[in-house]
């Protein structure tokens, strides 16, 4: 079964984090549970790309329907009001997708 990336990194942080606390100098010396408590931190951070992701895909779909409306509508007159009361709210939707991207990358 192939894992996906986010699925593969957390799979080495458990495998990783069967020698936290170890005592090895090596291991104290690089701050490595430090580093373990920073890739859990990325990891967590990751997986809430899964909202980001699930936003895009809804996205996706509504603009692709507002192109088929307006492949059917293109003999009439479109009011702007009308386009701009069906796009806002993809727009606020798109815009806080990308805030979650912002926050995460």
């Amino acid at each position: 079964m192939q894992l996906n990336a986010l699925s593969r990194l957390d799979d080495l942080h458990s495998r990783f984090n069967l020698l936290r606390g170890l005592d090895n100098a090596v291991l104290k010396a690089n701050g490595f549970d430090a580093s373990l408590e920073e890739l859990a931190c990325v990891i967590t951070g990751l997986k809430s790309l899964s909202h980001t992701q699930s936003q895009l895909s809804s996205l996706h779909g509504a603009l692709e329907l507002l192109l088929m409306l307006l492949e059917v509508a293109h003999a009439r007159d479109l009011s702007g009001d009308h386009l701009h009361c069906l796009l806002e709210p993809l727009r606020v939707k798109l815009d806080g997708a990308l805030n979650e991207l912002d926050a995460i990358i």
